[in-house]
């Protein structure tokens, strides 16, 4: 008997009871899926890190106050001594403000606005405008009560999803007990999915700032030009774990503090989601690596099985001249077509997987090639391990006795 013959009457075998040979690949399907969900969804989650960085560069940086006391806040004057530094290219601060908004059933909703200078939303944190425009430099210097807007509020708040619509309308915003006007000049795209429930869309709805002229913000909360928050951007060439350490002992001494201001660049952002993700990788492939066992073990059980009920016909083949060796391969490719068909099947379902769950998070997964070869060599060396024994079992039957056998 050739290979063919081999692998075509393995097929035949295995299809004869389908819903033992599904319930034998079930560990495969579960451990081999949960690892390639994870490596997929890891895969476009480094590649939508990477392009969120992608306008302003790996240079960007964030400082950020530990203890918000008015005295600790980052001055003007701290912004211009950064900014002075040779290394920066440029730095903006940020005020912001917890605000409450009614929707249009006059329910309560909050929502977090941003004080920020134009050259923020276009260098610093450049956000995709889909519907009007930007704050600008006149808005800014005369303290203009306009707001660039999220879709995401768009949808919650006003109840609209052409965002046209929206421009120019008044909105009505309570900012420290008192209520104030401002006028919608612009609608920015969220990484909220496009195709999610409004309950989804009410849940996020804090998470996607509103965007307003600092100036106007310094004033309604009588703010003395102080930042809770910065942002800037690094020279290329300069080592940014270096720069950003100067930038945060320049804070800390210029206000007498240990260790009140972290700056953190885009760079350091992404490695430690990288690290994060690779421990989450690193234990979700140890409980993938019990389901591999567990299901290999179930194959090498329902192989023993197998041969038992397949004895009789073990002793017929070596009658008419089948050799150890014959039997021996005939039990290893059924053990290989059943893990690796698993395999296959389990990297599939984990793909579709992590494209289902990636969509909610508007993260795009990705099937790289090393997937591939991990599924299939993976399922090869399972049906290898746990198919060799009851292979073995076969091919040293006696032919006599297995003829007897009932």
């Amino acid at each position: 008997m050739d290979l063919k013959e081999s692998i075509v009457l393995g097929f035949k075998q295995l299809l004869s009871n389908k819903g033992r040979t599904f319930l034998t690949m079930l560990g495969m399907f579960i451990g081999v899926g949960a690892v390639i969900m994870i490596l997929s969804l890891g895969e476009g989650f480094k590649e939508y890190t990477k392009g969120f960085y992608s306008d302003i560069g790996l240079g960007a940086f964030q400082i950020n106050v530990k203890d918000s006391s008015s005295h600790l806040l980052i001055t003007q004057e701290d912004l211009d001594v950064i900014e002075s530094m040779p290394e920066i290219e440029a730095i903006k601060g940020t005020v912001w403000a917890n605000a409450t908004v009614y929707n249009k059933n006059r329910e309560i909703k909050k929502v977090n606005l941003m004080g920020a200078e134009p050259a923020y939303t276009t260098t610093m944190k450049k956000i995709d405008l889909i519907a009007g425009r930007l704050q600008t430099e006149k808005d800014e210097q005369i303290a203009a009560k306009v707001i660039v807007v999220s879709d995401v509020f768009a949808k919650v708040i006003l109840r609209q999803a052409n965002y046209r619509n929206v421009l120019g309308k008044s909105i009505e915003i309570m900012i420290d007990n008192q209520i104030e006007s401002f006028e919608i000049v612009g609608v920015y795209k969220s990484s909220a999915p496009s195709n999610a429930s409004q309950s989804h869309l009410e849940r996020v709805l804090t998470q996607h700032a509103l965007y307003v002229p600092r100036s106007a913000l310094d004033i309604i909360t009588q703010n003395d030009s102080k930042v809770f928050s910065a942002a800037g951007v690094i020279k290329e060439g300069y080592d940014q774990k270096e720069v950003t350490n100067q930038v945060r002992l320049l804070l800390n001494r210029r206000h007498a503090q240990k260790d009140n201001y972290t700056v953190s660049s885009a760079a350091d952002m992404i490695d430690m989601a990288n690290n994060m993700l690779n421990m989450i990788t690193l234990f979700i492939s140890a409980v993938a690596g019990i389901s591999l066992l567990v299901g290999g073990i179930g194959i090498m059980n329902i192989m023993l099985v197998t041969v038992t009920e397949r004895t009789r016909e073990i002793g017929v083949r070596k009658a008419l001249g089948a050799t150890n060796k014959v039997i021996l391969r005939q039990f290893l490719i059924e053990s290989l077509i059943l893990t690796v068909i698993a395999g296959v099947i389990g990297m599939l379902l984990g793909y579709i997987g992590s494209i289902l769950i990636g969509g909610m998070y508007n993260i795009q997964a990705k099937l790289t090639l090393g997937m591939i070869i991990f599924s299939v060599g993976t399922s090869t060396v399972v049906g290898l391990i746990f198919g060799v024994y009851p292979a073995y079992q076969a091919a040293r039957l006696d032919p006599v006795d297995s003829l007897r056998y009932e």
